[in-house]
């Protein structure tokens, strides 16, 4: 090309070039930042933990028994086996009544949830997950086989650390009248179907005076029979 037509050309190239150049930079400023993750500073329970950043954090998919109950100690212990000294990733955030973030947990492709509630120390929650599906039946798996907290340690129909403590101390869970504390003694129309579920705070009393102490009432299905 001649040095006239080729000068005359170099403006035209310029533009075509800075073009790309521009594309590039309009992406790269708009392009989100990868996600760092988060630290983890500690543990507090089975289904709550600390980042480095000071935010609470808790399961959206699962409930853990509390420190003082059945499981609670090994459900602590399973967190923080997969999640101390690692960064996390947080889904599906919303806070909670007690101002804590809800969230589902990762760990790259590892989905926490998951993993925590095979186990077997946590129990499925209610949640907004697409994939709830899949914890819904570990959890069933769980059940099924007596696994963690279902496992006779944590779910009885027979007191085994003190058989002549018969009297059961059940906690209702229906919405209705949730929270509700009744018990139980041999000869209630309910006391065979009975389960303690120890991991949710549940009891076994000797007398019915320990049972009206801690809260309980009498069932209905015991209508006007006693025990000692």
């Amino acid at each position: 090309m001649p040095p006239k037509k080729l000068f005359k050309f170099l403006p035209w190239l310029g533009f075509f070039l800075l073009i790309p150049s521009l594309i590039a930079n309009v992406y790269l400023w708009t392009k989100p930042a990868a996600d760092p993750g988060h630290g983890v500073a500690r543990v507090i329970n089975g289904d709550t933990f600390v980042t480095e950043d000071k935010s609470v954090i808790r399961f959206d998919t699962l409930d853990a028994p509390e420190l003082q109950y059945c499981g609670g100690p090994e459900a602590k212990a399973e967190l923080e086996n997969l999640i101390s000294n690692q960064r996390i990733r947080l889904d599906t955030q919303v806070r909670d009544v007690n101002g804590r973030q809800v969230a589902s947990v990762w760990i790259g492709n590892t989905w926490i949830d998951e993993e925590l509630i095979k186990t077997g120390w946590v129990a499925y929650s209610s949640s907004t997950v697409d994939k709830d599906h899949v914890l819904k039946n570990l959890d069933l798996q769980n059940r099924q086989t007596a696994k963690g907290i279902y496992s006779p340690l944590c779910t009885q129909r027979e007191n085994i650390a003190d058989s002549k403590c018969v009297v059961k101390g059940n906690i209702v869970e229906e919405w209705t009248k949730k929270g509700q504390k009744s018990y139980h003694f041999p000869g209630c129309i309910q006391y065979n179907t009975t389960l303690i579920e120890l991991y949710r705070g549940e009891q076994w009393f000797c007398t019915e005076k320990q049972a009206q102490k801690a809260g309980y009432t009498k069932s209905g299905g015991c209508g006007p029979k006693s025990w000692k």
